[in-house]
């Protein structure tokens, strides 16, 4: 159990960490741009924590049992590919993407309930199903679809990140490399094939937006200065902030230089603010919560408990990734949020279920370690 505290420990900080960062990267956008209170979307964000810490107590008390009977498979299938169709028929559109869906007046991005239900759709299978030839040749195919439904958005940043939860969970199920080699070329092929077609028949899909990404290549150079607009600022926080920052709340380039610091650029701000010590601090608890869901997958005695830790470590490890890659210009800007830190009810609330889920993992494992001490 002491790993479960670990996590719940951290969790908690996570959250107290985010809000405060929340606040003081967002109240500069809350009045200048949207005309609301200072604090506006510090309140959402701790409303998204209440949530997200109600989620995750009621997943840490799920009954393990509820994932043999087939109805739940089929309903946890039926609602990923539900979410996502829905998404493309009615969903709403922003910035040359269609990725949100609105309901009783409410905003939500499907596709972070979507990263949990593809964990847990996966691990109920090995666990009913095991891992023969069969099952992994049906997985495979159900994982390039989701993926597939999620680029159509278009959303490459999610899609990147299910690919990789997906192979994450199939390298460590036992799945021969030699065959998801075999079958990953294939499916690159059939990508390549549906990019051809989608480039002749619907050519505005490569959007000169989309193709601006690429300008973290050369941000400075004068034909990309509109396209690493956003990037360029991000460096400019970095470097003003230096080793010890300017003080928490100190940013300039979080009042009309950021169009977004409190959302996939807010590791700029804590650089600017908070300096090298602040960007140590806020990886070393996402590292922390990574590792000990690992912990908690290897030391775990079921396959369903392991298969999902080891979901939600790949999650927020390649989601952290791409996050901070595309801030620092390794790699092109996806948009993705940073895990637990950024404003977002969606990733909030999902994340905090998914840490849940890891919980019960934890509890599991200390309820069976107290089960054999007794028969000892």
């Amino acid at each position: 159990m002491r790993a479960g505290k670990v996590l719940f420990v951290t969790y908690l900080l996570l959250s107290v960490w985010s809000l405060l960062l929340v606040y003081s990267t967002s109240y500069g956008v809350a009045i200048m741009r949207y005309k609301v209170e200072p604090s506006y979307f510090f309140d959402r964000q701790l409303i998204f924590y209440g949530l997200g810490l109600l989620g995750l107590l009621l997943c840490s008390r799920i009954n393990v049992k509820l994932f043999y009977r087939r109805w739940m498979l089929r309903m946890l299938v039926g609602s990923l590919l539900g979410l996502l169709i829905l998404v493309l028929v009615t969903g709403s559109a922003a910035n040359n993407a269609q990725r949100w869906l609105s309901f009783a007046g409410v905003t939500f991005q499907p596709t972070e309930t979507v990263k949990l239900l593809l964990i847990l759709v996966i691990a109920t299978v090995f666990l009913k199903k095991g891992c023969g030839a069969r099952v992994q040749y049906w997985l495979l195919g159900f994982l390039f679809l989701t993926v597939g439904l999620v680029f159509l958005q278009p959303d490459l940043g999610t899609a990147l990140i299910l690919g990789v939860i997906g192979v994450a969970l199939f390298l460590t199920s036992g799945v021969g490399l030699t065959r998801l080699v075999r079958v990953s070329i294939w499916a690159f092929g059939v990508l390549i094939l549906v990019a051809t077609l989608i480039y002749f028949f619907h050519p505005d899909f490569f959007s000169s937006a989309k193709l601006g990404r690429f300008a973290f290549l050369d941000p400075f150079n004068l034909h990309n200065l509109d396209a690493s607009y956003q990037l360029r600022n991000g460096y400019y926080a970095i470097g003003s902030g230096g080793v010890f920052g300017n003080g928490l709340g100190g940013s300039i380039q979080k009042l009309g230089y950021l169009p977004e610091p409190h959302t996939d650029f807010i590791m700029t701000v804590i650089a600017e603010e908070l300096g090298v010590f602040g960007v140590i601090w806020t990886i070393f608890l996402l590292m922390l919560f990574t590792f000990t869901a690992l912990y908690i997958a290897i030391c775990s005695h079921f396959i369903f408990d392991s298969m999902v830790c080891i979901g939600v470590a790949a999650w927020i490890s390649v989601q952290m990734f791409l996050n901070l890659g595309g801030v620092s210009g390794i790699i092109p800007l996806t948009g993705v949020p940073l895990p637990f830190i950024s404003y977002g009810g969606s990733s909030v609330v999902m994340l905090s279920c998914a840490a849940g889920f890891v919980l019960a993992a934890a509890r599991r494992n200390w309820l069976a370690r107290t089960r054999e001490v007794v028969h000892l």
